[in-house]
């Protein structure tokens, strides 16, 4: 199922240990473009490029794409996996959110702030 659909620059903005939050960030390259955000919650497992030249998030089904993915260990409820641009990559985690603004790449993020990230 299709969640979400960008054709934009996106890059691995930032990963959190403590809350297992995983931030992927398109930055405004114009005054009239908008910034995005995307929050993955309480991730559990991950493969994911550093860039990305576009964004297309998928909620996969894991038992069919769990060998694909090489994934051994089923995760128990409520973790889902999300695929990223077709299978180049992967976040198994509890939640996706993403948010846009006019902000410019240097203002918090609206999901609060992040160690060491503006």
């Amino acid at each position: 199922m299709r969640l979400a659909d960008w054709d934009r620059e996106f890059r691995t903005w930032n990963y959190a240990f403590g809350y297992s939050q995983l931030l992927l960030r398109s930055t405004p390259e114009f005054d009239s473009d908008k910034r995005v955000d995307v929050l993955f919650s309480n991730v559990r497992r991950m493969n994911v490029p550093s860039e990305f030249s576009g964004l297309v998030i998928d909620e996969g089904d894991f038992a069919s794409e769990r060998e694909r993915l090489g994934i051994s260990s089923t995760p128990s409820e409520p973790f889902k996996l999300f695929i990223l641009n077709g299978g180049d990559g992967y976040v198994l985690a509890t939640h996706c959110d993403w948010h846009e603004d006019n902000e410019w790449v240097d203002a918090p993020s609206r999901f609060g702030p992040f160690r060491g990230v503006k």
